[in-house]
């Protein structure tokens, strides 16, 4: 069970930024995840087909052929990774190890925010859809869910863009809570920390916010001044304590979160 804490004591501290390649005319970092070793996984919706691979300091390592142009992914296991393509409305499974798709799953609607959790993918697709690996869906949450989503094993968060709230629901659709952050204009990016308190950007107003576990309280951790442009997407990572922040427009940054 994860450990309640006020976001009174949370602290952020800049551990490396760096500049993304260019992969077409113009970019736009959408997805970003951190894989077992340590290496960071970058999506970009206008750029080509590949996942671009990058080390902790920065460094580009490889890119990754994909089957179209990706907007978000999540961590499967060690090898594989799930994938979503925005308008292309599809998620597929890759296989970083031999760089093959393993599993396509076409949608009706247009596929944006993923998360894995517990042997399922969460999608943001015209609402919250719910599938096994393989791609049956399980369920199917009729909620106004925004472009991204986040999980941990009992509840799913998600940003609305027109009111500025994050919700917090249970994995039955119920709502648990609702936060709005006057502030966080077009809330995008959202992930969840060690405490399960919730991490979120506005890219309009060049915020990182942190709401507390329980909905009742938020503060802005980092602004325009320390270096959000168009912040967009985001990835903790529980086991080094570290966040991922990628801005629409070429840099990404990560940061130590105590």
């Amino acid at each position: 069970m994860q450990e309640m804490k006020s976001i009174n004591n949370t602290q952020i501290r800049l551990r490396k930024r760096f500049n993304v390649e260019e992969q077409g005319f113009w970019t736009w970092l959408s997805g970003c995840t951190m894989v077992s070793n340590g290496n960071l996984m970058i999506a970009d919706y206008w750029g080509s087909n590949v996942i671009m691979e990058y080390s902790e300091d920065g460094k580009h390592i490889r890119d990754i052929p994909c089957s179209g142009i990706p907007f978000d992914l999540t961590v499967i296991d060690t090898d594989r990774i799930a994938v979503t393509y925005g308008d292309s409305k599809y998620v597929d499974i890759l296989n970083l190890k031999n760089t093959t798709v393993e599993n396509k799953v076409n949608f009706d609607k247009d596929c944006y925010g993923i998360s894995y959790q517990d042997d399922k993918l969460f999608i943001s697709s015209g609402g919250i859809i719910i599938t096994d690996i393989k791609g049956k869906v399980l369920k199917q949450l009729r909620v106004d869910c925004g472009t991204y989503l986040e999980t941990t094993i009992d509840r799913i968060y998600f940003t609305v863009r027109r009111d500025h709230t994050v919700h917090c629901i249970a994995m039955t659709g119920k709502e648990i809570w609702v936060h709005k952050v006057e502030s966080l204009v077009d809330p995008r990016g959202i992930n969840v920390d060690d405490h399960q308190n919730v991490l979120v950007v506005g890219r309009d107003s060049n915020l990182l916010t942190v709401i507390q576990h329980d909905g009742t309280a938020s503060k802005t951790l980092l602004t325009k001044s320390d270096g959000l442009d168009k912040p967009f997407a985001l990835h903790y990572n529980k086991d080094k304590k570290m966040l991922f922040l990628c801005n629409e427009r070429y840099s990404a940054a990560l940061y130590n979160l105590e």
